[in-house]
Formats: structure tokens, sequence, C-alpha cells
């Protein structure tokens, strides 16, 4: 073989070709120098498509961590900033915190006009009243945990991403959406009276309230 035959690519081919066609049969040291030229011919390509395979597994670790990392921040740093004293929404600032309630009687006053409507809602003595104010809660309570980044299509979804560490009214919360369900699929013919409604909205009270939100 002449010099540089080794990085030669047709009489790489043609060496190969002449192997497999059986139009001459190679010595050892051919099918060897053949060999040896195939590994120089391969090896840098080889090397080439490591590094870009580890340069791609590097980058898409790298950008897991981080998107687990923000979607674990988005989903409890609203618990986290309520008991932390940050900045509240206008809402939220406008609240006032009750610190004792009445299992029986809850206290559910508060300056914020949508929990006002509920309130009367609530003190009515129309059954049809008692219903709307316990959907109201649970349209509240949707839009609190959207905003503390629970996602999900339904506010079950959202009440299931929750951890219980982080949410100490959670089981609350689970009992009055539970009668809000039995509601929205009974309509008028869902009986429920006045202590129960009462109850009921109390329990969404203690929730809000965790968190600040009336």
């Amino acid at each position: 073989m002449e010099p540089g035959a080794s990085l030669n690519i047709a009489y790489l081919y043609q060496k190969i070709f002449d192997l497999f066609s059986g139009s001459s049969v190679p010595s050892q040291e051919t099918i060897m120098a053949a060999f040896s030229a195939f590994l120089i011919f391969i090896k840098p390509i080889s090397l080439i498509l490591s590094l870009l395979f580890l340069t791609g597994i590097i980058y898409c670790t790298i950008r897991i961590r981080l998107v687990l990392h923000e979607a674990e921040e988005k989903a409890h740093g609203a618990h986290h900033g309520a008991h932390h004293g940050e900045p509240q929404t206008d809402s939220e600032s406008n609240a006032v915190h009750h610190e004792t309630h009445s299992e029986t009687e809850p206290d559910i006053f508060a300056p914020n006009k949508r929990w006002e409507k509920i309130t009367e809602h609530i003190n009515s003595e129309i059954p049809s009243d008692w219903r709307l104010a316990i959907l109201e809660c649970d349209i509240i309570l949707e839009e609190m945990l959207s905003k503390m980044g629970y996602h999900g299509d339904t506010v079950s979804d959202k009440l299931k991403a929750v951890e219980k560490s982080d949410f100490l009214t959670i089981d609350k919360a689970w009992d009055a959406h539970k009668v809000r369900n039995s509601i929205a699929h009974e309509g008028i013919n869902f009986q429920i009276n006045d202590r129960e409604a009462k109850r009921v909205v109390g329990l969404y009270a203690d929730v809000f309230k965790e968190f600040h939100y009336i």
C-alpha cells in the first residue's frame, strides 16, 4: 500500500468491494490495513456525534430543571407570600381577617362587594339564594386557586394538585366543593336548609381567610 493510502476513501471502498465480490482474496495484511483505514475514517465522525449528543443531553437536563423549578415557585409562591406579609392585591388589602367564628353561625362578613353579595344571599329566607351563595363562593375559590398557580380544568383538578402542608383548610375546601357539585347537578331539586347552607359558606370563608382572600 502506498503511503497515505489508509486515508484514501476510494481505496477503502475498492478494498471492501473486492472483499465481498470475491474478485480477489485479500491477505491478512490487506484486511488489517483496510480495517485501520476504516477506523481512522470513522473516528472523527464518532467524536463529533458524541459531543453533539452529550451537549444535547446537558441542555435538556438544565431546561427540565429550570421548568420544574419555575413551576414549583409558581405553585407555592402565592401561598408563602400570603403568610410572609408580601404585598397583596387591592381586594386582599381591603379584607378583614376574623380570627374566631362560630361553626353554626359563621362570621362571614367582609368589606368586599362580592362577599357582601354572598352574605346577602346566605342571610335571605329564600332557599334558591342559599344555593346561589354557595355557587358564587365556589367561583371565588376557583379564582383564588388559579391565582395561587394551581392548574386544572375544574376546581376538583386544582384541589388535587394542592399539598396539604401548604393548604391547612384543604379538607374544608373539598367538603364545601362537594356540596356545590350537588347543587350544580341537581339544581332546584337539591334540598338544603338554612343551617347547612351557612355551614357550607362558613367553610368557604375559612379557606379564603387562610390566604387573606376576603
